[in-house]
């Protein structure tokens, strides 16, 4: 008798398992997963908005503040504005900061991604005009004040429906073009662009753009490079040819 009963105890309560509410039966368990999911959520969103917000100078806005990042020294593939750069250095910050003192006709910069003598006294010679200590280096508040001088001007992009065809500088158009195109600037003109921490060194290899008041027309290669989706602002230094 006794075995009976355990036996139809066990019965019981395997039909009551079978029959058990599903999650979405049970408020109070969708209540708490969706708490679960908000916290997670929250604590993503902090994770993003700190990541978002490192990076010094070449983080996120446009603004140019911060600190310099530490990075080691010599030739770097880093962004302008992410260390101090001085005498002896090389790399691709060396050679964009070379770009945006060479824009400005009254200094005399060398092309080249080397922190040469000339450009120690281009800095100098900036950095007198912006009152800052003339020492020559390019810390923290030197790029700040260099990412200031480009102007803020509207730009646009394009490439699909133009790919194959003639460029009005005469070059082919493809997916892999790097260039911008301009209204009045000379077919090979030099350009630094700054969008977002991003720079891109470039030529001007088109006419255009002719809608949005906008001044610049970034090829989709040179927009893909900057992360520049959409018609916006950006900094731009031009060396005239």
């Amino acid at each position: 008798m006794d075995e009976l009963r355990i036996r139809r105890a066990a019965e019981t309560h395997n039909r009551n398992d079978s029959r058990r509410p599903t999650l979405a039966e049970r408020p109070d368990r969708v209540a708490l997963w969706a708490v679960g999911l908000a916290v997670v959520a929250m604590v993503a969103g902090v994770a993003s908005a700190r990541a978002g917000s490192s990076g010094g100078i070449g983080g996120g806005g446009d603004g140019g503040g911060g600190q310099a990042e530490p990075v080691a020294p010599g030739c770097a593939a880093t962004e302008f504005g992410r260390r101090t750069l001085r005498e002896g250095d090389c790399g691709n910050d060396v050679e964009t900061l070379n770009w945006i003192l060479k824009s400005k006709k009254h200094l005399r910069a060398p092309l080249a991604d080397h922190f040469e003598g000339s450009t120690a006294e281009a800095v100098r010679a900036f950095q007198r005009e912006a009152a800052l200590g003339s020492d020559g280096i390019v810390d923290g508040e030197t790029s700040s004040a260099l990412v200031r001088s480009m102007p803020r001007q509207l730009a646009t992009w394009y490439g699909p429906g133009f790919f194959g065809n003639r460029t009005a500088c005469g070059q082919r158009l493809t997916h892999q073009t790097m260039g911008v195109a301009h209204r009045k600037l000379p077919c090979g003109s030099k350009v630094v662009l700054r969008y977002k921490g991003r720079y891109v060194r470039t030529k001007v290899i088109d006419r255009g753009p002719f809608a949005n008041g906008a001044k610049w027309d970034l090829t989709q290669a040179a927009a893909e490079a900057l992360k520049f989706e959409y018609t916006d602002e950006l900094r731009t230094a031009k060396i005239s040819n």
